[in-house]
């Protein structure tokens, strides 16, 4: 061990080979002159804020929302950005050119890099940090878990959650709801998100991660919540993950990573690490578990990574997962499905308190169906409309995450609509990165007519779908014509759980409690998900300051309140 420890850089070298990394960047982009014209230079765009990271301060900025709606704004569908030196990257939200890039020609576009670097170090070998036919081998796996069927069988378990949250809630309102009685102000975003992690450990892990009744103190809860926050803080420094990666074997990077004096890098790190243990101790147990149930066959697992390891153990050698690519799998589907949840239901519980009439809509047709108390079938689920609408209209005009990355791994030429109306193309070179704008494209106005910035969710319902200025023009989404769970062999595979979950926690909230907003000034913030928090400006003046948070005043429905 001492002569390996001997052979690590010191931090001093470490800081020569970044300098090195960022001069050659920069030599690179002094003899661009010398190659061919740049394929992109038509291609209109804001200029760069610095000529060192470009754009990139402006789109991975916490208050960026507002650049990233403003680029579609006033250049359309297809923009030109640039990266680190002067790099020209596209944004790109256009229909037709997210056809081409995301279905008709999805083997010439990856996953950057740096996103699946990065994703690799910190999840392990799952589904979002690995490409070509690992990938495909480990979707074609993982895609008939949440079949009808096996989503159907989880439904006992989202309801078991949405009725301990509402026990809570309820205890809530009536310890702390005012003299007036008009209600209790508690922060739903807190709430949702314990909510999430809970729902998503039940179905997905059989575990649970959070009684719900009492404050959180499990270390998986911390990690999972703090970890998204601190990767985005990072963001401009993960553009060089793909660089770092290959500084020697595996032990030699951790002890890398342990050297770096950054408060955010030593946070992703012991999230990294509680994660990942979370994951083998689990797995170990559903393991254990499946043994011990008819001896390990023919036994009917009882949750997602249950059904996983069964599939696993029926699939042919070359198909199966290895340990370490099953872990992955766990930590990815745990955290993909918790804090993009949690995204959404705050949102959805926001517009809903500014929009009561809605609120209320809602409310009678969720106890229309009912008739009582009774927990309602998924199909009966399925067959609520206004609640739907709900849904889709904040999922279409809110993502939880607005924008992706890929890389064109070949040149091609793909085509796109001018801001005038004009068909064109544009060849994106080998090697460009390229940002989907998930949300830019869920707003067009070509596609969801003149009212596309406006929350209106009667245009779901029926005789009043969305009005398209050009019928012909489609955006590739798996998901009711929308980008916000994607398309194409990368698209989210667990976007029909995603509903499920989310509509079971709504109907529990709405069935017993009114929700109305507060006087608090709600902020919106870019962390890669998008997140609320409370902005307040201090009487006297002077720096307005945030804290995280959702506070809305939940007035509890008495049973007698409601309606037979």
């Amino acid at each position: 061990m001492p002569s390996l420890l001997a052979a690590l850089p010191s931090r001093a070298n470490l800081v020569d080979i970044l300098l090195y990394y960022a001069l050659f960047r920069i030599l690179k982009w002094l003899m661009k002159p010398l190659y061919a014209p740049s394929l992109l230079r038509y291609i209109p765009g804001p200029p760069p804020e610095s000529w060192f990271s470009g754009n990139l301060g402006q789109l991975f900025n916490g208050k960026g929302l507002p650049f990233h709606q403003e680029l579609v704004d006033l250049y359309g569908g297809m923009v030109k950005v640039y990266g680190f030196f002067g790099d020209e990257q596209l944004y790109i939200s256009d229909p037709r050119a997210l056809q081409s890039i995301l279905v008709k020609e999805q083997d010439a576009y990856e996953e950057t890099a740096v996103f699946v670097e990065t994703n690799r170090v910190i999840f392990g070998p799952g589904l979002v940090s690995t490409t070509g036919a690992i990938h495909k081998r480990q979707r074609k796996l993982v895609n008939p878990i949440f079949s009808p069927s096996n989503l159907r069988d989880l439904v006992p378990a989202f309801y078991s959650v949405a009725e301990r949250l509402t026990d809570v809630l309820i205890r809530e309102c009536r310890a702390r709801a005012d003299l007036e009685g008009s209600g209790a102000v508690i922060d739903m975003s807190e709430w949702m998100s314990r909510a999430a992690l809970e729902a998503v450990g039940q179905t997905v892990l059989g575990y649970s991660f959070d009684p719900l009744d009492s404050p959180v103190n499990n270390p998986y809860t911390s990690a999972i919540r703090e970890l998204i926050p601190t990767i985005f803080s990072l963001s401009l420094v993960r553009q060089f993950a793909p660089f770092l990666v290959r500084l020697g074997p595996p032990w030699m990077r951790r002890r890398l990573v342990e050297w770096i004096p950054n408060a955010a890098v030593q946070k992703v790190k012991t999230c990294a690490d509680v994660m990942h243990q979370t994951a083998v101790d689990i797995l170990a147990d559903t393991r254990e578990g499946l043994r011990r149930e008819d001896g390990g066959k023919g036994a009917r697992a009882k949750d997602i990574i249950g059904l996983l390891l069964r599939a696993n153990q029926t699939a042919t050698s070359n198909e199966q997962l290895s340990e370490e690519e099953l872990t992955g799998q766990m930590t990815v589907m745990i955290f993909g499905a918790q804090d993009t949840s949690s995204s959404a239901l705050s949102r959805i519980l926001y517009m809903l308190s500014v929009n009561p009439d809605i609120q209320e809509a809602v409310r009678r047709e969720i106890r229309a169906a009912r008739a009582s108390d009774r927990r309602l079938s998924l199909e009966e689920i399925s067959a609520l409309p206004w609640l739907d609408a709900v849904l889709k209209e904040t999922l279409r005009l809110y993502p939880p995450v607005p924008f992706v990355r890929r890389t064109a791994l070949e040149e091609r030429t793909i085509p796109f609509t001018t801001p005038s109306g004009k068909l064109s193309e544009v060849t994106i070179p080998r090697g460009a990165t390229l940002f989907l704008g998930i949300a830019g494209a869920n707003r067009l106005r070509s596609v969801w007519g003149s009212d596309a910035a406006e929350w209106r969710p009667e245009r779901w319902l029926e005789g009043d779908l969305h009005h398209k200025v050009d019928p012909s023009v489609r955006l590739p989404g798996i998901y009711s014509g929308m980008m916000s769970f994607l398309g194409g062999q990368r698209s989210c595979i667990g976007y029909k759980f995603a509903q499920i979950e989310i509509k079971i926690l709504l109907i529990a909230m709405i069935s017993r409690f009114e929700i109305s907003s507060t006087k608090d000034e709600i902020v919106w913030n870019l962390s890669q998900i998008i997140s609320p928090s409370v902005r307040t400006v201090p009487e006297s003046g002077g720096i307005a300051r945030e804290e995280k948070g959702l506070p809305l005043c939940m007035k509890l429905i008495e049973e007698h309140d409601v309606d037979p």
